[in-house]
C-alpha cells in the first residue's frame, strides 16, 4: 500500500532556549508546534509535509535547512520578504516546565494562503494536522479552515492539537469560539486538561466531549502533563498512565506525543485498516496512546524540538525499556 502523508500546516519558529546553567543565555533551536509534528512523524519514518511561510532571512533558512535534514517534504513551504521569521523566547523552570515570549506578529507564517498549496497536493488522501496558533489573526484563520475544507473534500482526516498559547491572541486571551470551530472541524483531538476545562467553558468536560464525539471526532485524547493520558472515543473512555522519567525539557513533549499517534494511525490506513474499524478496538487504541507517550517522555530528557525527538530505534527501544 502507498504511504499515508501527514502534513502539518502552521507556525515554524525559533526557539530561544535559556540554558538552565547561564539562566543569561539563549540557545537557539529550531522549533514551533506543527513543525515539531512534521519532524516527529519523519523521524519515526513516516512520510511527513510541512506547509508554512517563512522569512526569507538567516532564520528562515536555518528553519527550512533543519526541516529538509530531518526528512520533512518541504515543497510547499513559502518564502516572503514581508514578515520575518517568528520567535519564541522559551524559560525553563527546575522541572523543565516552560514559560514562552513570543515575537509573533508580525511573522512569516501569518502570511500563508489556501492558494500558496496546489490543489493537486489533496489528491492522495492523507492527514491533515493543525492547532489554534494558526487562528491568531483573520487571515490566517480564513486559511486554516479553507485548507480543512480542501482536505476534507478529498477524504483526508483532520487532527487538532489545541495547544493554546494564550499571549499569541491580541487581547491577551484565546477566542474561545474560533478555537472551538476549529476543534469541532477534527476526526482527531489532542488537547491539555487545562485546554479542555477552557474549550467546555461552562459545560462539564466529559458532556463536551461527547458532543464532540456525536459530531465529527473519532478520537479525542487529553493530556494531564507527566500524569495520565484520557482517551476517548465511540468504543469507550480509558486512562493510560505515564510513567515518571528526568525531565530536562518539556518544549517539544506535547509534539512528539502528536506527532507518535498521527504516524502509527498513517501506518495503520497504509497497511489496509480503516479508522472506523481500529477504533472499535480500546486494546489497539490503548497500543497506540502507550507508543505516544513513549515518544514524549523521551523527548522530555533532551534539551530543544527538533533535536530532541526520538528516531525510529529510539522510539523502539523506548517501548522495550
Amino acid at each position: 500500500m502507498p504511504t499515508v502523508p501527514v502534513c502539518c500546516f502552521g507556525e515554524a519558529l525559533i526557539d530561544f532556549l535559556q540554558d538552565p546553567a547561564q539562566p543569561d543565555l539563549f540557545r537557539r533551536y529550531a522549533g514551533g508546534a506543527p513543525a515539531n509534528v512534521a519532524v516527529a512523524v519523519a523521524r519515526l519514518g513516516g512520510q511527513s509535509h510541512f506547509l508554512g511561510m517563512l522569512g526569507q532571512d538567516l532564520f528562515g533558512d536555518f528553519l527550512h535547512q533543519q526541516l529538509v535534514s530531518y526528512g520533512v517534504n518541504c515543497e510547499l513551504v513559502r518564502f516572503t520578504s514581508d514578515a520575518k521569521t517568528a520567535l519564541a523566547f522559551v524559560a525553563l523552570n527546575q522541572d523543565g516546565d516552560r514559560s514562552f515570549s513570543f515575537y509573533r506578529p508580525p511573522s512569516a507564517d501569518l502570511l500563508y494562503r489556501a492558494e500558496h498549496c496546489p490543489a493537486a497536493f489533496w489528491l492522495q488522501p492523507g492527514i491533515l494536522h493543525l492547532c489554534s496558533n494558526s487562528l491568531t489573526t483573520p487571515d490566517i484563520a480564513a486559511t486554516s479552515f479553507s485548507l480543512i475544507q480542501q482536505a476534507r473534500q478529498h477524504g483526508w482526516l483532520i487532527s487538532v492539537d489545541a495547544n493554546l498559547r494564550h499571549n499569541l491572541w491580541a487581547c491577551g486571551q484565546a477566542d474561545r469560539v474560533l478555537v472551538r470551530q476549529l476543534v469541532q472541524q477534527a476526526d482527531l483531538v489532542k488537547l491539555g486538561e487545562d485546554e479542555l476545562r477552557y474549550l467546555a467553558d461552562e459545560q462539564a468536560d466529559t458532556d463536551w466531549i461527547r458532543q464532540l464525539l456525536a459530531g465529527q471526532a473519532r478520537w479525542v485524547l487529553v493530556t494531564a502533563g507527566a500524569a495520565e493520558v484520557c482517551s476517548y472515543s465511540r468504543a469507550g473512555h480509558f486512562v493510560q498512565q505515564v510513567t515518571a522519567v528526568q525531565v530536562k525539557d518539556s518544549t517539544a513533549a506535547g509534539d512528539a506525543f502528536v506527532g507518535a499517534w498521527l504516524y502509527q494511525l498513517a501506518e495503520a490506513i497504509r497497511q489496509g485498516q480503516a479508522l472506523d474499524n481500529c477504533l472499535v478496538s480500546l486494546h489497539w487504541q490503548q497500543q497506540l496512546v502507550q507508543g505516544a507517550i513513549k515518544a514524549g517522555s523521551f523527548t522530555c530528557m533532551s534539551y530543544g524540538a527538533f533535536a530532541a525527538l526520538p528516531d525510529r530505534q529510539q522510539w523502539l527501544a523506548a517501548q522495550n525499556s
